[in-house]
């Protein structure tokens, strides 16, 4: 008889996920909940998705739960795996996707794998021109900071830059008028 066992290492959890019912709230049963967050374990960077109009314990919520989870997770995965798939670039794909989906749009897996979808020139143009007087350099310089320092960029998409970005890069939220 031979023996088939290995001694394979179990694999290194990336995320944690868990289930909400209020933004920034307690994990909580599929049954309480009608959003997500996403915890990356490395850089302990959080997505959070309220899941518009939903019903806690209705079967649409679980399943969209179920599903939203699984999105986040196959988002970030297919970054991760693919060319510049570092943390920022991961959390970027993830809330472009849910941004996306709340609009309507649903996108399949993009080719060519991970990376960034972000026009980093249009990011650059974005902030010199809100940043006005105080820009040092031009668009060109912010551009290369932008690709070249991830702590930079990241403090860049979490500031109200990313907002001024997405209206511009036509990646707006529903309408006003869908929220009644």
């Amino acid at each position: 008889m031979t023996d088939t066992t290995t001694n394979v290492p179990a694999k290194k959890a990336v995320a944690k996920h868990e289930l909400i019912a209020t933004e920034g709230g307690e994990h909580t049963s599929i049954e309480l909940a009608t959003g997500i967050r996403y915890t990356d374990l490395a850089s302990g960077e959080k997505f959070e998705y309220m899941i518009p109009g939903a019903t806690a314990g209705a079967a649409m919520t679980m399943l969209a739960l179920f599903g939203a989870k699984t999105k986040a997770t196959n988002e970030a995965s297919r970054v991760r795996n693919g060319e510049g798939g570092g943390t920022v670039e991961q959390m970027e794909a993830i809330d472009e996707v849910f941004t996306n989906i709340t609009s309507g749009v649903w996108r399949e897996k993009a080719e060519g794998g991970g990376g960034t979808r972000t026009d980093k020139a249009l990011l650059a143009a974005v902030l010199v021109e809100l940043l006005g007087d105080k820009a040092v350099g031009t668009v060109d310089t912010y551009q290369k900071r932008l690709e070249t320092d991830d702590k930079y960029y990241k403090a860049v998409w979490a500031s109200e830059v990313k907002t001024e970005y997405n209206k511009r890069a036509g990646k707006t939220g529903p309408a006003l008028a869908t929220l009644i």
